[in-house]
């Protein structure tokens, strides 16, 4: 098949829909040599110093297609959440979720299992940030108290002082 200099990735795709009779525009990619082809054909023959003249043996496979569908349920919910909810932060390991609403840090969930583990109290203002320490076993929150140090830190796994 004789193509123009000038086809580089954006028409050569175009040209195999067409020559398969795709009813839609699939996504192709093309390698000379085990090499994509990235630029139009004339600057590859040029940059490789092969002749127009020659037969240009080229490739193509087929990209993945990826479709994507719009959020329109919710897939999952927690309860007993009395106030608005104003962070969330998983665990490391992304086993646990601490959740903080508007007065209190309302707690840890179980992803597992969809169950609460406990409740922390003591703030007195917005809990604004919630941060799991690396290692997954403390968990830093910060209010808006205004004070110049975190509020409270917990042990994950047991009751808060």
């Amino acid at each position: 098949m004789y193509i123009p200099q000038t086809a580089g990735p954006l028409q050569l795709p175009q040209l195999v829909n067409k020559f398969l009779n795709n009813e839609e525009m699939l996504p192709y990619s093309f390698y000379v040599s085990d090499e994509e082809l990235l630029v139009p054909v004339g600057t590859y023959l040029e940059k490789n110093k092969m002749s127009v003249e020659k037969v240009l043996s080229t490739v193509y496979q087929q990209q993945a297609v990826f479709r994507i569908r719009p959020v329109n349920r919710c897939s999952q919910t927690i309860a007993g959440h009395a106030e608005a909810v104003l962070c969330v932060s998983f665990s490391p390991v992304g086993k646990q979720l601490a959740r903080a609403q508007v007065i209190l840090l309302s707690g840890f969930c179980d992803l597992n299992t969809e169950t609460p583990l406990f409740t922390c109290k003591g703030h007195k203002n917005w809990v604004l940030s919630i941060a799991w320490s690396p290692d997954g076993k403390h968990l830093v929150s910060g209010s808006k108290s205004g004070s110049q140090e975190m509020d409270h830190w917990y042990l994950v796994g047991t009751s808060p002082p």
